[in-house]
């Protein structure tokens, strides 16, 4: 009993620590410094400079590239292309680091 219970607790301890390097996704907020540009991440809307989309679909199907199909009320269906990388996300080929 005290082996199975053993093994039971390794592995039970390997799958929370795997789960816990999963794909947290993109959403938040993140910031470009040179620009000095914020963008805002979330799931129904994307804060860009002072713009607000919002957001119609994701497309989740080509990670770490992120689409989101949105609507601006200035500027009528906007797609963003976004690439999730190590410290943040790339859109438009300027880093944002998360803030």
């Amino acid at each position: 009993m005290r082996k199975i219970l053993g093994k039971f607790l390794v592995v039970a301890g390997l799958a929370a620590l795997l789960s816990g390097c999963g794909d947290d996704g993109i959403y938040g907020r993140y910031e470009n410094s040179q620009y000095g540009v914020r963008l805002d991440i979330q799931k129904d809307v994307i804060k860009f400079r002072d713009g607000v989309f919002t957001v119609k679909s994701w497309d989740e199907s080509q990670k770490p590239i992120y689409i989101a199909k949105t609507q601006n009320k200035d500027l009528g269906s906007w797609t963003f292309k976004i690439e999730k990388v190590k410290d943040g996300v790339v859109y438009q080929g300027a880093v944002f680091k998360k803030d």
